[in-house]
């Protein structure tokens, strides 16, 4: 029995979705995933490395991280805060 499953791929600040078959025949090592998904991992793969993004997306949907919110600074893009207007 197969069956689609998504994989990440990351690689810096950019992850990759890249859809694979799962083989599950049941052995030991079940679910197992074909060479031919191997390979399109390792071009996605290849491709963030490199931020070469076209290439990258005809096998994957591409992403770019962002950190959370309380990893920036509060006061907008790195300035100290300002003081109130003053009447």
């Amino acid at each position: 029995m197969t069956r689609q499953s998504s994989q990440l791929v990351r690689e810096g600040e950019y992850a990759a979705e890249v859809i694979v078959e799962l083989n599950d025949d049941g052995g030991e090592w079940s679910p197992t995933v074909g060479p031919e998904d191997i390979r399109r991992l390792d071009r996605v793969r290849r491709a963030l490395r490199e931020r070469d993004f076209e290439r990258a997306e005809k096998d994957a949907r591409v992403y770019r991280l962002v950190p959370r919110e309380a990893d920036y600074p509060k006061s907008g893009f790195g300035e100290s805060e300002q003081d109130g207007l003053k009447s």
